[in-house]
């Protein structure tokens, strides 16, 4: 360069524009709606799972196995994508997901084998292991002063979705032609039509990730990490959880963790087993009725998503209350009782959204943002766990001894683990309180 010509001068490139100010509730409505309508054609299926018992030529282990196949996929997803999940652009990952689960949708319609379906099954599980941490971080991040609102509108979209699945699906079979191909035809068709919106609502450079870096697999998120350990928004690094005595932190996540276990193993038998079962103890063959048999739960536990409680009582009670409910499950199904069953359902529901309200809300309003998407992936990771194990083992019993009775000893055993659990929660003390960041982090010491 010569002695006359002018220094270079770097352009500064155009700062992004704030994601909160680019048509915030257009865009917290439409990823809600987003993420809804993807939980909803995960579970159309649940009303028709006796139609495919006959048409696959499987059993209630092959329904299991069905079911499963989702939720393994959706488990391995969520264990991949939380080690990059914060540091993409989140409107990519959501049309991605969309995408993928509209073909995958649709390819259930033609399914003429078990393995057909649980390929289809797990090709969704993926899309929403990818769509789920993400619509909640771009929720979190498009309301940045109401975190808890934020964890609470991710828990109703999801829950609501899981909900209204097997109501959608057994009204849409009942529409004409198909009742297999009419369900998933449709929503596979709702599910491509948000892609172009999406694209057109959302600015891409307003959907880049959240400022900071992802340490996803440096260290674990804990809702209530006590402030004498020493690192901000309550995360541990692995090397510092100790491997001996469990700091009052490490209890209060793992207990967090057995909830949201314990809860999601109530709606894995409500989308997979519990429609014949039910279908049984109300004398009926109509898709319909069956479908809004087994969202009761589902639907009770996503009102109370509406219900921003608060206190250290929300996990004893709530899991005091499903222990009490699943009894009533066990019973309803010796004594044929509809009203009971009914009953029972919605109680559960109520006891397994209270609780797991309190685990959710606490573990995702305590990390940062650049943090949150991660966090959601790990709590959604040992849940779905809860809906897969357990539902196997249920098949594989069922098998044996016959759905009646292998539902009845099911119902016995969960309620007892969620007895043991509410009574370690409220005897400790580490219950998550659901404050967020710089709140007081335990309800007592």
């Amino acid at each position: 360069m010569s002695a006359t010509s002018a220094p270079a001068v770097d352009t500064p490139s155009p700062p992004r524009p704030d994601p909160a100010r680019v048509r915030p509730r257009l865009r917290v409505a439409l990823t809600a709606l987003a993420l809804f309508s993807l939980l909803v054609g995960a579970n159309l299926g649940t009303p028709l799972f006796p139609v495919l018992e006959g048409r696959l030529g499987i059993g209630p282990f092959g329904v299991a196995l069905a079911f499963s196949s989702y939720i393994a996929a959706l488990i391995v997803g969520l264990l991949v994508f939380r080690r990059f999940a914060d540091s993409v652009n989140r409107r990519t990952v959501l049309v991605t997901a969309l995408v993928v689960a509209a073909a995958a949708t649709a390819s259930l319609a033609f399914a003429p084998s078990l393995v057909w379906f649980c390929i289809g099954r797990a090709a969704q599980g993926a899309a929403i292991a990818c769509a789920t941490g993400t619509a909640s971080g771009a929720l979190r991040i498009l309301m940045p002063s109401r975190p808890a609102f934020a964890a609470r509108l991710t828990l109703l979209a999801s829950s609501g979705g899981v909900a209204a699945g097997p109501v959608v699906g057994g009204a849409l079979s009942l529409v004409g032609g198909d009742p297999v191909a009419a369900p998933f035809l449709t929503i596979a068709a709702v599910l491509a039509a948000l892609v172009p919106v999406i694209l057109l609502v959302a600015p891409r450079t307003a959907c880049g990730p959240a400022n900071g870096s992802a340490h996803g697999s440096e260290a674990i998120p804990l809702a209530d990490a006590p402030p004498e350990l020493g690192v901000p928004s309550g995360r541990i690094p692995l090397s510092r959880a100790p491997a001996g005595r469990t700091p009052a932190a490490v209890r209060a996540f793992r207990i967090a963790a057995a909830t949201g276990f314990l809860s999601f193993t109530v709606f894995g038998f409500c989308l997979s087993l519990a429609p014949s079962h039910f279908a049984a103890i109300a004398a009926t063959d109509s898709r319909f009725a069956i479908g809004l048999l087994s969202a009761v739960t589902l639907g009770a536990s996503a009102l109370t998503q509406l219900v921003p409680f608060r206190g250290g009582w929300r996990m004893p009670t709530g899991l005091s209350v499903l222990a009490v409910s699943l009894v009533g499950l066990g019973i309803a199904g010796w004594v044929g009782g509809v009203p009971l069953l009914v009953a029972a359902s919605g109680l559960a529901g109520v006891g397994q959204g209270v609780a797991f309200q309190a685990a959710f809300t606490a573990a995702t309003t305590a990390v940062a943002p650049q943090h949150h998407v991660s966090t959601v992936s790990a709590v959604y990771t040992v849940t779905y766990l809860g809906s897969a194990l357990p539902v196997l083992g249920l098949g594989a019993l069922a098998e044996l001894v016959g759905l009646g009775t292998a539902v009845a000893i099911f119902a016995v055993l969960v309620a007892a683990a969620c007895a043991a659990l509410a009574a370690v929660a409220g005897r400790r003390g580490t219950v998550p309180n659901g404050r967020g960041l710089g709140g007081q982090r335990s309800i007592r010491r």
